[in-house]
């Protein structure tokens, strides 16, 4: 079994709600932040480096993914559904007018 990727948060890059991901067209995706690795000294540290990939679980879901950000583009609230997730799905109930 693959170990899930650590993360450090960050609101101020990632504040918007959703973002979608080039390869997986037509679904939202929620930031949890920089992807975080050990170096050869966490163990006495504490300390891990960002890797400059993005690690992201789909909305609706709670498994981890890592893309790099390149691949990541924000959503406006308006345009994915809160519940199931699919970007143009409009049955959250949100007024959309």
């Amino acid at each position: 079994m693959s170990k899930r990727p650590n993360y450090e948060s960050d609101e101020k890059t990632f504040s918007a709600e959703a973002y979608k991901v080039e390869k997986y067209v037509g679904v939202a995706w929620y930031v949890l932040g920089w992807e975080t690795e050990p170096d050869e000294d966490t163990e006495w540290t504490g300390i891990e480096n960002r890797t400059g990939r993005v690690v992201m679980i789909m909305v609706g879901d709670d498994r981890r993914f890592v893309f790099e950000l390149d691949e990541v583009t924000a959503l406006a609230r308006e345009e994915y559904c809160s519940e199931c997730g699919q970007i143009g799905c409009t049955h959250d109930g949100l007024d959309r007018s």
